[in-house]
């Protein structure tokens, strides 16, 4: 068993518990959470932290076999019927399988421990098996992609996820989720050509820049449970509840009184 506690520790769907204990069996699985009202006291074998711990990240669009997937592509598919486009677009890329493994290696180093996996051809299933990271397949010559992107009020539908992350918001600037759509948005990345790095905790940080006023705390939320009931995995992904295996993330250097990251803050994963 580990014991793990933090200043803060962020369920995502109950309030944060200020001096929290989580504890952990050998398979990561939450046995217990422990709210001690902040009265913290020294217990054998506790491991503290000094920051939040959240659940570990939860990315819904990742390509991992097409780097060739630019970001002029990803424009291309905010002009018209996102899925569709996406969809014609890929029918004319090539496999890029030399980029599979970096982009499973940059999922686990940022903390995602659950990712869609956009694809034609499933050339990559047992490099996705090996990984720390549980993969969502979704073959696009089988079905399509089910996000939505945050267009103008009058058509956005209560039921869709809303698909948000920096290139996104750089083409829909206008975009202000209203509160009846904050359960709404989840974070993605894209793939190699897209981004640098394939980092949910990355795009969190570039959309708060970009929206002043969400918080930290909406934004794990976004990065967390959002996409877990998106993918429909949301009773072992997304938040830290007891029976979960949700993974744990700590996030350091941030700014508490105005509930904001900062340039400094950083993430770690703790299990």
């Amino acid at each position: 068993m580990r014991k793990i506690a933090a200043n803060y520790i962020f369920p995502v769907t109950s309030e944060p518990l200020r001096n929290g204990i989580i504890i952990l069996d050998s398979e990561n699985k939450i046995v217990d959470l422990i709210d001690t009202k902040g009265d913290f006291k020294e217990i054998s074998n506790l491991e503290f932290y000094s920051g939040v711990l959240i659940p570990g990240l939860v990315d819904v669009f990742t390509l991992l076999s097409i780097s060739s997937f630019s970001k002029i592509d990803f424009e291309a598919c905010l002009q018209d019927d996102f899925a569709f486009t996406l969809k014609q677009i890929l029918q004319e890329k090539e496999n890029t399988p030399t980029s599979v493994q970096k982009g499973i290696n940059q999922l686990e180093a940022y903390g995602t421990v659950l990712a869609a996996d956009y694809f034609q051809e499933n050339n990559h299933a047992n490099q996705k098996q090996k990984s720390k990271t549980t993969f969502r397949d979704i073959n696009l010559t089988e079905s399509i992609c089910k996000l939505h992107l945050p267009i103008a009020k009058s058509q956005r539908k209560t039921c869709h996820s809303l698909f948000i992350n920096r290139i996104i918001l750089e083409k829909f600037s206008d975009f202000k989720a209203c509160e009846n759509e904050m359960n709404q948005c989840c974070i993605g990345t894209g793939s190699l050509g897209t981004h640098d790095k394939l980092s949910v905790f990355e795009e969190i940080k570039t959309l708060q820049e970009m929206q002043t006023n969400l918080t930290f705390w909406d934004l794990i939320k976004w990065g967390t449970i959002n996409g877990a009931r998106h993918l429909q995995l949301e009773n072992t992904f997304g938040s830290l509840e007891i029976g979960k295996k949700p993974g744990l993330n700590l996030l350091s250097n941030l700014d508490y009184q105005n509930q904001k990251f900062t340039s400094k803050s950083e993430l770690r994963v703790i299990a």
